[in-house]
Formats: structure tokens, C-alpha cells, sequence
């Protein structure tokens, strides 16, 4: 098994991909974390929330 994946890619080469795997499973995991802290309701005026006029 280690050889046929020798075969395929230096080991070097699929330990970074591997890392680059996790990093950027991390980053959509965050973004999708902060995501969720967003309101929910749609803004429907131009501006600020806390500086609407009536």
C-alpha cells in the first residue's frame, strides 16, 4: 500500500497536501462560524442599524 501511494506522489508531497487539506477544512469552518453569528433578518434600510431615522 505505502508503495503504490509512493508511486503516485512523494510522501513529502502528500504529508503538504494533507496539511493544506486540514488548513483549509479550518478556514471553511471558521468562515462558516462567523457566518452564524451574522443577524439573521435581512437589512432593509441603507446604512447603519443603530443610525436608521424613523
Amino acid at each position: 500500500m505505502a508503495d503504490t501511494l509512493a508511486r503516485i506522489a512523494d510522501p513529502d508531497d502528500l504529508r503538504f497536501l494533507v496539511m493544506l487539506a486540514a488548513v483549509l477544512v479550518v478556514g471553511v469552518l471558521a468562515v462558516a462560524a462567523g457566518v452564524q453569528m451574522l443577524p439573521r433578518d435581512a437589512d432593509s434600510g441603507f446604512g447603519f442599524r443603530w443610525a436608521r431615522r424613523p
